[in-house]
């Protein structure tokens, strides 16, 4: 059954051939012979959740992003401790923010 499996690239989703350790397609170093498919899929999502942070992080410097973030959070925690729908939550969330942000221009 293993047989039709093919190696794919974590970083272009391009083909690899058996042995590889560069991909022929974007010349980035992956894994030799000896890692199994766990082990590629752990690496990849790894690699993932560190390209997610490091987004994150860019984001977060931004102080519109920072509202939003402010607003999903009062939102969430809304739509927990009332018994209403998450998207109510959010809208109640994105209230206050709006509240918040032409208040101060009034």
């Amino acid at each position: 059954m293993t047989e039709n499996l093919t190696r794919m690239c974590p970083h272009c989703d391009a083909a690899l051939p058996d042995g590889a350790k560069y991909c022929a397609n974007c010349g980035a170093f992956v894994a030799g012979d000896g890692e199994n498919t766990f082990e590629s899929a752990k690496t990849f999502v790894m690699n993932s959740a560190a390209e997610a942070e490091a987004a994150a992080r860019g984001l977060m410097k931004d102080e519109n992003a920072q509202k939003i973030a402010g607003a999903a959070a009062v939102g969430a925690v809304a739509a927990i401790l009332l018994p209403i729908s998450m998207a109510t939550g959010a809208l109640i969330g994105g209230g206050i923010m709006a509240y918040n942000r032409f208040a101060k221009k009034a």
